[in-house]
Formats: C-alpha cells, sequence, structure tokens
C-alpha cells in the first residue's frame, strides 16, 4: 500500500478535537506565527471576521493513512501552511510553508509528498510537484 491523506475534516469547534489534536493545533500555531497562544484563540470567531491569531474559517485536519494504519496528523492553515506530526502524537516531522513541504528526513518527505500530490493539496506550481508526481506515476505504473 502507500500513504495517502483520508478524512479531510474542517475544525470549528474545540469539541472536535481529541487532547492531542489541541495540543497539536497549538504546536501548529506556534510554528505558523511563532505566537504561543491557547489552543481556544486559534478557533475564536465564527469565521465571518477576522480574529487576530485565529484560524477559524481556515483549519483543515487530514489523516495521512497507509491502508487502516495511521502514520501522520496533517493540519493545514491559513490555505499555504500547516504542520505534519506522527499520528496521535505531538511530535512534529514536516511543515507546510507558503504551500511547499518541508521535511528534513527524505523518506519521511516522499512518503508525505505523495500524498499531498495525490489529495491535490501540493499545488502544481511548488518546486517539489514534479518529483512528487513522478515517484507517484512510477509506483502507479
Amino acid at each position: 500500500m502507500a500513504a495517502r491523506c483520508v478524512n479531510k475534516r474542517e475544525i470549528t469547534s474545540l469539541d472536535q478535537l481529541t487532547p492531542v489534536q489541541c495540543e497539536q493545533l497549538q504546536l501548529a500555531g506556534k510554528a505558523y506565527d511563532g505566537e504561543d497562544r491557547p489552543v481556544a484563540d486559534r478557533l475564536a470567531g465564527d469565521g465571518t471576521e477576522e480574529v487576530e491569531g485565529s484560524f477559524q474559517g481556515s483549519c483543515d485536519f487530514w489523516e495521512i493513512v497507509d491502508g487502516d494504519q495511521p502514520l501522520y496528523d496533517a493540519w493545514m492553515i491559513m490555505n499555504d501552511s500547516g504542520s505534519i506530526f506522527r499520528a496521535r502524537t505531538t511530535e512534529e516531522v514536516a511543515g507546510i510553508v507558503q504551500c511547499g513541504l518541508e521535511c528534513a528526513d527524505p523518506a519521511i518527505r516522499r512518503e508525505i509528498g505523495m500524498a499531498m500530490v495525490e489529495a491535490e493539496l501540493l499545488p502544481q506550481g511548488d518546486s517539489a510537484y514534479q518529483e512528487f508526481a513522478a515517484e507517484l506515476a512510477k509506483r502507479d505504473s
């Protein structure tokens, strides 16, 4: 099998999150803007107007799985950024900056990158898109 991005959820309330996901969102927020805000601040407002530090209206959670096995939890925030953690932990393994995947581990980068291309989460204009698309084509042939 291969890693896939599945089960996208738009996050609008803390009620949707487990305690670990709350911690992940707080860490993703700090990685995004450097501010260590309470997780409730990250979902403040109703999405119709901007609230400083809030991701309301632009906060999605994805699972990255291999078959039935959870691999990573991915947070996509503010349309072009995010953080990726080992599934159900607060260990950050990758980040998304201005739509581009950043990851120090080449194997994890390849695995997540291919899953993001397949789910259309990595834009074609990203410098690594062609690399991951070629790997996907090779895998699927």
